[in-house]
């Protein structure tokens, strides 16, 4: 049975389960589906769901420092397709982690305590205190806080590392050629 590619549209002899004429043709059609919303490639398939970002809406719940995040963080994440309904809860999941991260850091910050604490310990055996430093509870739950809020951000690429490329957004400045004249 002779059928057309619907990426490259080349005629190729197959069954009726192949639909790709190569695994070249089939991996560009995974690519495409995994693309950013509102990025047209020429390779896209007009089939493909694309989730609109009204229906993307800030939790209730949120406090005023978590809710300022969301709204500052939120609409560039859209954009770039890595915030969507299925991922919303965790995306609210960071913005409380950043939340209580700030709380932490105020808590510290206003009783200019140090993050580490004289632990006393009498030695019942030799008959002598023995003095110790151990991690204040603070400092406790602003480590663990920051491990699962860096791990959160890199789920989203908000880190530098994962944050690479511009996902196909225009920055302020404008278009990659007025960039160039810039540079020139």
């Amino acid at each position: 049975m002779i059928k057309v590619c619907p990426i490259c549209k080349k005629q190729f002899e197959g069954n009726t389960k192949k639909k790709y004429c190569s695994k070249k043709c089939k991996k560009n059609y995974e690519n495409s589906l995994r693309s950013a919303p509102g990025k047209k490639t020429k390779k896209a398939l007009s089939g493909s769901v694309r989730i609109p970002s009204s229906s993307i809406n800030r939790p209730h719940g949120l406090n005023q420092i978590a809710t300022a995040y969301w709204d500052k963080i939120a609409p560039t994440l859209v954009a770039r397709g890595h915030l969507n309904v299925l991922s919303e809860d965790a995306f609210a999941e960071l913005c409380d982690l950043h939340s209580r991260l700030k709380d932490i850091n105020m808590a510290i910050d206003g009783t200019n305590r140090s993050l580490l604490q004289i632990d006393d310990k009498w030695d019942n055996k030799e008959g002598v205190e023995t003095k110790s430093f151990k991690e204040s509870a603070l400092s406790d739950l602003k480590r663990k806080y920051s491990k699962q809020f860096l791990e959160y951000c890199k789920a989203f690429y908000l880190t530098p590392l994962s944050n690479r490329g511009n996902f196909g957004i225009e920055d302020e400045t404008g278009s990659e050629k007025e960039k160039d004249n810039l540079l020139d």
